[in-house]
């Protein structure tokens, strides 16, 4: 996910300078998405494309002879999947460098529709470890590390002294909440991606998993049932509103930004969004973000992101290889993290300090990444998260037990894979 925000005034000044060299420098030529000339096609979120169009012309004018095109996928995750799936399945190689999203490896990689890569070119040692796992399936990378990110707990600097560890310690602070007229605790629980976000990240941060190192399901254990009654009782006991149910990202944080949560887990996002001024915000410069909190200490967050991989069916690889090198390079990223506020998979990145100044929320983001697990990885990801979601919210809701779910789950987990 990715939202533009306020830079530092460096980087601002920086970023408008390049950004008017490159429109003086385009003038005469083709935007991304209309280059005739163009041998490589990127298949990209529009909102992403628009915020690397700019790192797309400075390529293009480098590389005359590997040229790249943008054609723009819809914003909402399912359906960029279909319109890639559609193109891969039919082999028609309309696409050559695929914007994929960190759950589509296993699935794309098991159908052999992407590339090979060379882990040492595009997942070496200046790459964090939990993005290279992301692009890779069996291990093999198909897909080089771009944007990465975990879950963070946000939480109100100004009514909170120390945040919570723990969830024991979450919990304690409720009060605090409602003296101040506000709910305490939301994060991502409508029955879509995010509700498997949310599980995934209560399950691992109470010491448990949905599937093992192995790929055998294990979710049926008392770690898992620890990790979702917290969610279950929080709803039951009222340290979370009834609401979050319908919440998806941008209602957490709406709800946050209005002063109405006393916590929020979140993405990296939220934060550039929340510091803007103006009376959409009450909770400018009155808010931190940390590591979410666990059963018996920090938690472990979910890695979310998007990766670059080569469509096997690609008539222009070298070209294609040469444009996902450019795109995943240090300078690139640093400029893509100075723009977007977005945290990406090169570590040196965070070791710059007008950077982290500039954008504070990156700083407790790569501390939250040393301890992240992935979502399930699975061939039938589809089929694993919409199981997940099912079952999970059976048991938010109250249609069924703690226990019934994670059974449930447990028993249709193993049937997608003795079939996949």
């Amino acid at each position: 996910m990715a939202t533009k925000g306020s830079a530092g005034p460096g980087l601002r000044a920086g970023a408008l300078a390049l950004g008017v060299a490159l429109a003086a420098a385009g003038c005469a030529g083709s935007l991304p998405d209309e280059d005739t000339d163009a041998v490589v096609t990127f298949a990209v979120t529009r909102g992403a494309g628009a915020d690397m169009a700019e790192i797309i012309e400075r390529y293009n004018e480098a590389n005359p002879d590997a040229r790249v095109r943008v054609a723009h996928l819809a914003a909402d995750a399912d359906s960029q999947r279909a319109a890639l799936v559609q193109d891969l399945q039919a082999r028609a190689g309309r696409y050559d460098v695929l914007y994929t999203d960190a759950v589509w490896t296993a699935e794309f990689a098991a159908r052999g529709w992407l590339e090979p890569l060379d882990a040492d070119r595009f997942a070496g040692p200046g790459i964090l470890p939990a993005a290279a796992e992301t692009g890779t399936y069996e291990g093999t990378l198909y897909a080089a590390p771009f944007s990465t990110g975990t879950g963070m707990l946000y939480y109100r600097s100004d009514l909170i002294d120390e945040p919570p560890t723990t969830w024991q310690e979450l919990i304690d602070a409720c009060p605090v909440a409602e003296e101040n007229g506000m709910d305490c605790y939301a994060g991502q629980f409508s029955r879509y991606e995010g509700l498997t976000v949310n599980a995934t990240e209560a399950i691992a941060s109470a010491g448990g998993a949905i599937f093992d190192d192995d790929g055998d399901v294990v979710v049926d254990s008392p770690e898992a049932r620890a990790g979702l009654s917290f969610l279950v009782d929080g709803l039951a006991e009222g340290h979370i509103p009834p609401a979050a149910l319908t919440y998806m990202e941008d209602e957490a944080r709406l709800a946050f930004q209005r002063g109405d949560l006393l916590f929020m887990r979140n993405w990296a996002y939220a934060w550039p969004a929340m510091q803007e001024p103006g009376p959409e915000s009450r909770v400018q410069d009155r808010f931190d973000a940390v590591p979410l909190p666990g059963l018996d200490g920090p938690g472990t967050g979910t890695l979310g992101g998007n990766n670059l991989a080569v469509s096997v069916y690609s008539g222009h690889k070298p070209e294609a290889l040469r444009f996902v090198e450019y795109v995943q390079s240090q300078d690139v990223q640093h400029e893509w993290m100075a723009t977007t506020n977005t945290p990406t998979s090169w570590t040196a990145n965070y070791e710059d300090p007008e950077l982290m100044a500039a954008s504070p929320h990156l700083v407790p983001q790569r501390a939250a990444l040393d301890s992240v697990q992935p979502r399930p990885v699975s061939p039938r990801y589809t089929d694993v998260t919409n199981a997940v979601q099912r079952h999970v919210y059976a048991a938010l809701t109250g249609d069924k037990t703690v226990d019934e779910a994670l059974a449930d789950l447990q028993a249709e987990l193993e049937r997608v894979v003795e079939t996949a």
